[in-house]
């Protein structure tokens, strides 16, 4: 019995054996995809898609009170922790002391209006161009710094810093937003003025080249006030552009962008209420 029973478990040995060589072989005779395929194909199925069904990525700082840091919250990341800098879309974390490299492409100011802390939605009542004059209908607010208006809402202003996200590892790039506020506003004050001093010499002498011409180093610092303390951007300018490629991106973002192609004034109230929650957590005093 046991020599039959061992010729047995030979003969489904030898089954299995020539089963597994058969889906070997059916495997190994499969067409492998040409990668050039795909490249004649690009864009197939994109046809309808515009900027408004698009989620422009945002840069943020994460915080104590970040959700993303919290492991009983729904947004956790794994791995992230206070100080990171976040890529909202991708979920790319960036180590706050390493930092992430950007190239800047356009400067859009404006102003948001909000309802007071805990009233409405979380999401601004009306977003006003740089250009406009609505600050000269608030008051300042001797108690909270906040500029109000006469209906109870605030002023908010943004600096909106539309960048190029440049992946050192294989010189990739994804176009992105920061926007700096409140306390911000100092570190967006700062790259404005070490991009406005920045030359180079031509033939004609010296002359102030495109934003786009260097790439900018995103870290992140600690600071505080009378008021508290808090994980902010700090800015440092890195190097020339190098790559023809990237600064062809850059310059193309950057025309598109300053044509308004934005999505400044008609963002979802999804995005903005996360952009408020960040704002929050990044003074949260």
């Amino acid at each position: 019995m046991a020599t039959a029973q061992n010729t047995n478990h030979q003969t489904a040995a030898d089954g299995n054996s020539a089963n597994n060589k058969a889906v070997a072989k059916k495997q190994a005779g499969a067409v492998a995809l040409d990668s050039a395929v795909l490249e004649q194909d690009a864009g197939t199925g994109l046809s309808n898609v515009t900027s408004r069904d698009l989620s422009m990525p945002r840069l943020k700082v994460l915080m104590q009170l970040s959700q993303e840091v919290n492991k009983s919250k729904p947004a956790y990341i794994k791995g992230a922790q206070p100080g990171m800098i976040l890529n909202t879309v991708s979920q790319t974390l960036y180590d706050g002391d390493e930092g992430v490299l950007v190239v800047p492409c356009a400067f859009i100011p404006t102003y948001s209006e909000w309802s007071p802390i805990g009233d409405g939605a979380r999401a601004p009542e009306k977003v006003y161009s740089g250009d406009s004059d609505i600050l000269s209908k608030t008051k300042r607010d001797l108690t909270t710094f906040k500029d109000m208006l006469p209906n109870g809402n605030y002023i908010q202003r943004d600096a909106n810093h539309f960048v190029l996200i440049v992946d050192e590892k294989n010189n990739t790039t994804q176009e992105a937003l920061l926007t700096l506020k409140s306390t911000g506003l100092k570190t967006s004050r700062k790259w404005l003025s070490l991009m406005t001093s920045a030359k180079l010499q031509g033939k004609n002498g010296s002359f102030t080249p495109p934003t786009f011409a260097f790439t900018y180093r995103l870290k992140t610092t600690q600071e505080s006030n009378d008021k508290g303390s808090w994980v902010a951007f700090a800015v440092s300018k890195d190097a020339p552009i190098k790559n023809a490629s990237v600064y062809a991106q850059a310059k193309e973002f950057s025309q598109r962008m300053n044509k308004g192609n934005h999505g400044l004034f008609n963002e979802s109230s999804t995005e903005k209420k996360q952009e408020n929650e960040t704002e929050k957590e990044q003074t949260p005093f």
